[in-house]
């Protein structure tokens, strides 16, 4: 295993978290371009010298340092300063909707290749022209050479699956693995005459005729640089750096830096410093590379020490490389092994444990660990690659050489394992091996289960309401009851208090009689007060009784009263027919006290004769109306007389009835829950008292 050396961390003040998108060593002085502008080492610190956020690279142009943005924007530095060259206004016009790729500058003239938009454009700064040429348009990548100078592009809308090369015009074609359009692409020229051209994450090592090998890295590669000592490092997103110090390309000899960092750009200076620039984690310096020492693990491969080489016309497809198991294509013997490999699945564990190889598995959630082995079969003794996806797991394809593939611990789920085998002549099989695991949810996951498990939590939750909200009903309930018994009491007390009450002013009355001598009238009197008598006491007892006894007691009442103040007053009972007085009820002795007010409050000061009326109307089919009306003085003449009578006589006259009855009524609206009301209305004509009405609004059941 390798030694890894130590690497010097260095940020810029203003920001440590910048992108160094490029390096380069000028005038003895490190440069960095960043996605904040142009930066420079001074005194080991990271300054910022110009302002800049759309840079991408560096370029020299007849030995003047200038940069490039992505958009197109070309200046030079000069003075700490960027000087937009002549071209760029009509050169943004050209790369409208384009992103450049890369840029070349050979013979006074500027080469753009692009990511986006296809197409190679020609800067002639001697003939001051734009021009867009397009380069072998049916393929989707290319590689040309201008001078000594190398670049690659992408053309657009492409129909071949090939990359095409064409160096001191020599062309030919290199087979893809992938057609994957608009990828940033790569091309260096080695110091031994090859060349290596790259696209996310494929390399292909070439020389003027023939495909030399390519490898797979998991990652992206943002730069390819071969330093001072013929090492190649590539640059990858999220993977660090990899040197391959030998220069074939095998993994068994190349050394992983940086672990997972972004890196984006590499150079050397003239000590053999290596620097290496990163999206978030500043600069990397690792001072006088020494050549990597390591111990090389035993590649098990089907290459050939015998080296020749064959054209690579025959190639017409790519091995998907991804780790240290990874091979190299050695050309010397390779056939055109046209009949696609057959791809096979060997066995399968599950939790470790070997079983019988069959189409569909139905899993439970805690099997959910795969060991995966696969093969594949090829007409001649062809090196085998593999592609692999898990879907439902995974989104994209996976490249390798492994023929063992693990899955631990997976979420419950479908998913259905694909794996195609590809032969040394870039044939895929034409039939993947197709797997389908179902893993189970656990129980407690389940629909059902979290249903069955909701409801009980629910019906325990309205359990505990009913039980508690029952129990609080039947305390309000026992609490009503005994709120209802106290008041039943109180509403028996107040009738038995209006009982004698009446009875007191009714036997005065009588002794009235029984002192004039007048013993007719008396026994009369008593005949009435008798029946009266009995029809209070059979009332007692009663909440309610029919509209017809309490007239026939109110009729009793009035003809007693009437005797006792000598035919001082007649009275009418009005009743509307609708009214069924039979079926009728209200409560008992409840219009009583206001005739009884009217006869002595009102007709009994007044001169001469006095008429009481008493009226029963619907008002709806679930309210009564009772009208009590008298012709006397009125109450305003009744409170003065009563103020110029002694204070003990005012006590004497004082209604109790109406103060029980005022009690009596609350008692029942509480029972009840009932709005018995009761308004009295003063009755007036030209500003003199002639009388007053009681109008009180019962509720029928």
């Amino acid at each position: 295993m390798a030694q890894q050396p130590a690497f010097e961390n260095l940020k810029a003040a203003d920001n440590p978290y910048l992108q160094f998108n490029d390096i380069i060593e000028y005038q003895h002085k490190i440069w960095f371009i960043t996605n904040e502008g142009i930066y420079q080492k001074n005194n080991n610190k990271i300054k910022k010298i110009v302002a800049n956020e759309n840079l991408a690279k560096f370029i020299k142009v007849n030995n003047q340092l200038c940069a490039w943005s992505i958009y197109g924007d070309f200046y030079q530095i000069k003075n700490n300063q960027l000087v937009a060259l002549p071209f760029n206004q009509l050169l943004n016009k050209r790369l409208t909707n384009k992103i450049i790729n890369s840029v070349i500058y050979n013979d006074s003239t500027f080469w753009i290749s692009t990511v986006i938009g296809g197409g190679l454009i020609k800067v002639d700064q001697k003939n001051e022209e734009i021009k867009t040429i397009t380069l072998q348009g049916d393929y989707p990548y290319y590689v040309t050479q201008f001078g000594q100078q190398l670049i690659s592009g992408n053309n657009a809308n492409p129909t071949e699956k090939q990359l095409a090369i064409n160096l001191n015009g020599s062309s030919y074609l290199i087979p893809l693995a992938e057609n994957i359009n608009f990828s940033k692409t790569n091309v260096l020229k080695l110091k031994d005459g090859t060349f290596i051209f790259s696209r996310q994450y494929e390399a292909i090592h070439f020389d003027e005729t023939k495909i030399i090998n390519r490898v797979f890295v998991e990652k992206n590669i943002e730069q390819i640089f071969q330093d001072s000592e013929n090492k190649v490092w590539f640059a990858l997103n999220n993977g660090g750096a990899i040197c391959f110090s030998d220069g074939n390309f095998n993994f068994s000899s190349s050394i992983r830096y940086l672990g997972n960092k972004t890196v984006v750009s590499i150079t050397e200076d003239a000590n053999k410093n290596m620097w290496f620039g990163t999206s978030g984690s500043g600069i990397f310096l690792l001072s006088k590379v020494k050549k990597p020492e390591y111990d090389s693990p035993t590649v098990f491969s089907s290459t050939n020490n015998k080296i020749e080489k064959i054209k690579s016309v025959a190639i017409h497809s790519v091995l998907p490389i991804l780790n240290e198991n990874s091979k190299i294509i050695r050309t010397d013997l390779l056939k055109n092994d046209s009949i696609p490999p057959v791809v096979f699945v060997n066995t399968i564990k599950i939790n470790g444990k070997d079983t019988v190889v069959i189409n569909y598995y139905e899993l439970h959630h805690q099997e959910n660990n795969l060991e995966i082995n696969i093969s594949g079969v090829s007409m001649n003794k062809s090196g085998l690659q593999y592609k692999y996806i898990l879907e439902g797991k995974e989104t994209e394809w996976n490249y390798s050489t492994n023929t063992n593939i693990y899955y631990t611990s997976l979420a419950p789920g479908n998913y259905t394992f694909k794996v195609f085998a590809m032969n040394d002549s870039g044939f895929w099989s034409k039939i993947p091996a197709v797997i389908t695991f179902n893993i189970t949810s656990p129980l407690y996951t389940s629909f059902w289960f979290i249903f069955s498990l909701i409801f009980l939590i629910l019906a325990i939750i309205l359990l505990v309401i009913f039980l508690v909200s029952r129990k609080k009903q039947l305390r309000d309930t026992i609490l009503e009851e005994e709120k209802r018994k106290v008041l039943i009491s109180e509403l028996h007390a107040l009738r038995s208090q209006m009982n004698p009450h009446f009875i007191f002013n009714t036997l005065s009355s009588i002794q009235s009689f029984i002192t004039k001598n007048n013993s007719k009238d008396a026994v009369f009197y008593l005949s009435k007060f008798s029946k009266l008598m009995r029809a209070t006491l059979e009332n007692t007892k009663k909440q309610k009784v029919a509209i017809k006894d309490e007239i026939e007691i109110l009729e009793l009442y009035m003809d007693l009263e009437k005797l006792r103040l000598d035919n001082k007053f007649d009275y009418q009972l009005i009743i509307e027919e609708e009214i069924d007085v039979q079926f009728e009820q209200i409560p008992p002795m409840l219009i009583q006290p206001y005739v009884e007010n009217a006869i002595w409050h009102g007709i009994s000061h007044k001169i001469g004769n006095g008429l009481i009326k008493i009226s029963f109307k619907l008002v709806n089919e679930n309210l009564l109306k009772c009208e009590v009306e008298d012709d006397g003085i009125g109450r305003k003449k009744a409170m003065e007389m009563n103020r110029e009578s002694s204070e003990s006589f005012r006590k004497n006259k004082t209604s109790l009835g109406m103060s029980i009855t005022r009690e009596r009524l609350e008692i029942f609206n509480s029972l009840k829950n009932s709005k018995l009301s009761i308004n009295i209305i003063d009755l007036e004509e030209n500003e003199i008292a002639i009388g007053t009405k009681i109008e009180l609004f019962i509720p029928l059941d």
